[in-house]
């Protein structure tokens, strides 16, 4: 009986430890951002996020096999939604944000905003897909750096 209390003890005591090892995991990475820059783009975040799932689950859908038509989507969505921050970070200036701040639109007005909409929902999605690699290169840069990573955009916050 006594063996077994040990056990038991054991047990609880590791999967405190684990909670705690992934508590003090998930605040090595938000220590890298500056408060400012975490809450400016959190309906982004969940925009993306939301979409990437929703394109992994429909594309995974083929399978019938439960773990990549479910597991596989959500699992991938929930490491870049920890990394999206850095990955927005690393997607701002880069070639593929000017190409697509400078392409030039023709046709009616409608056209143009459905080619705008469309354009931003495409940007969203791509940066979410590719947080858990650029994110994460960014975050070891930043650690590796001592970088606390912000947006200077010029623009002033009425929400402070």
């Amino acid at each position: 009986m006594n063996d077994e209390n040990k056990k038991i003890g054991i047990t609880e005591k590791n999967e405190k430890s684990y909670i705690g090892q992934a508590k003090g995991i998930y605040a090595a990475i938000q220590e890298h951002l500056t408060p400012e820059y975490r809450k400016q783009y959190k309906v982004r975040k969940f925009f993306s996020c939301l979409l990437l799932f929703l394109l992994l689950d429909g594309v995974s859908v083929i399978n019938s096999n439960v773990f990549t038509s479910i597991i596989v989507p959500l699992i991938w969505t929930i490491v870049a939604w920890l990394f999206w921050h850095y990955s927005f970070w690393s997607y701002q200036g880069g070639i593929i944000d000017k190409f697509s701040r400078n392409i030039i639109y023709f046709g009616s007005i409608w056209s143009l905003i459905w080619k705008s909409v469309v354009q931003n929902i495409v940007i969203l999605i791509w940066i979410a897909f590719i947080a858990p690699f650029s994110g994460i290169k960014t975050w070891r840069k930043a650690v590796k750096y001592n970088k606390t990573l912000s947006v200077d955009n010029g623009h002033d916050n009425p929400w402070k």
